[in-house]
């Protein structure tokens, strides 16, 4: 979303440990606790905040919120910012998180493809480093100061997101990080142009705000943490908060990825074998 809305409270960590996680269509859910009512949520690094829908604000008890426009990748959409939300997931609690209030109906259908009321966004990953293992449905928390394994990579902020550097083809640039990404790789309008890169399709997609048609083109070789992806298809993004490249969980599958937002760092872990 292209709205950042501030952290109003740190989150406060507890003891690391492993916590139930689904990935279904290349998306992640845990459980989590809104204002004390129990709700399974999506996750997602790429949300600069955390979505809910209505129906479960009024069942937790929101209070009133401030009605805004919001952008979205699809177009815009009416939503309402609250302040003072009380969150629990993994263990850790954000005692007053400012969110967003929005109809969730038309992601969870036509996007998600799962009944979904809650999006769960950066604040998780603000807390503390959080080690996913998407090949075995594992999540853990790590304890702060902890040094996984795997090639560390430094993070940086773009437009309230964090990205990673990758290399397409020979040349350097930085990639989103983006856990709620199910669909692939995203490239942005200006880089795709100048990379001189053919349309060879088009696909479906679209967050907030509705549906868009996007453009398709086939990647040089992505490389990321030295694992070399090939022949990859990836969507023009030609929003206004376009990132050069977004990747998501059909890439980040092939690593152990502990992301720690506070530190400034992820680790990438390979799993399997070979090049893709």
């Amino acid at each position: 979303m292209r709205r950042a809305l501030p952290l109003v409270a740190l989150m406060v960590a507890s003891s690391a440990g492993a916590e139930p996680l689904i990935v279904d269509n290349g998306r992640l859910f845990i459980q989590a606790r809104i204002n004390g009512f129990q709700t399974e949520a999506l996750l997602d690094s790429g949300a600069e905040s955390s979505l809910f829908d209505p129906k479960l604000a009024a069942e937790a008890h929101f209070g009133d919120g401030e009605k805004v426009r919001m952008k979205g990748s699809g177009g815009e959409q009416d939503v309402e910012v609250v302040s003072n939300v009380k969150i629990e997931a993994l263990g850790r609690t954000i005692p007053a998180a400012e969110v967003v209030v929005m109809d969730m109906t038309d992601l969870s259908t036509r996007l998600i493809k799962r009944p979904t009321r809650a999006i769960v966004g950066r604040e998780v990953f603000d807390a503390g480093p959080i080690r996913i293992d998407l090949a075995k449905s594992d999540i853990q928390t790590m304890e702060a100061g902890a040094v996984p394994r795997g090639v560390k990579l430094p993070l940086t902020t773009n437009r309230g997101i964090e990205t990673v550097p990758v290399t397409l083809g020979k040349a350097p640039t930085q990639a989103v990080l983006d856990f709620g990404n199910g669909t692939g790789v995203m490239i942005g309008k200006e880089l795709a142009e100048k990379m001189k890169l053919k349309v060879v399709g088009k696909m479906r997609g679209g967050g907030i705000g509705g549906e868009i048609e996007r453009d398709v083109v086939i990647l040089p070789d992505l490389t990321l943490a030295g694992r070399k992806f090939r022949k990859l298809r990836a969507s023009i993004d030609a929003t206004s908060s376009r990132a050069d490249l977004n990747i998501g969980t059909p890439i980040l599958k092939y690593f152990i990825v502990t992301a720690d937002f506070k530190g400034r760092s992820a680790w990438f872990e390979p799993v399997g074998g070979g090049r893709n």
